[in-house]
């Protein structure tokens, strides 16, 4: 992929093309490990988070493919995949810990 990226800039085409082919070749390779990690683990649910799924062309190439692979894909819908869910997981942690206390 990043071969791929740097001949691209070598040959002088347009940062919107290079940036398309970019986002096809990391979801395609993100689609990839999954499959691999599928032969060596079964499972059927993936889940996208993480910063990178908050750009939709990614996180729209990888649902797409796999999802066409017979994968329930899920992802964020109310609060955001990056450290802002995470922000929001870590203080329902300390909530439940405030209201239950461990013995």
């Amino acid at each position: 992929m990043w071969q791929a990226l740097i001949a691209d800039l070598q040959q002088g085409l347009c940062k919107v093309e290079i940036a398309a082919r970019f986002h096809v070749g990391l979801a395609r390779s993100i689609v990839q490990m999954t499959d691999v990690l599928y032969h060596h683990h079964p499972f059927t649910h993936v889940a996208l988070t993480g910063g990178v799924f908050q750009n939709l062309v990614l996180q729209q190439q990888v649902t797409q493919h796999l999802t066409a692979m017979g994968f329930t894909v899920l992802s964020h819908h109310i609060v955001p995949p990056n450290d802002g869910g995470l922000s929001l997981g870590q203080a329902a942690i300390a909530a439940a810990r405030a209201i239950f206390p461990q013995k």
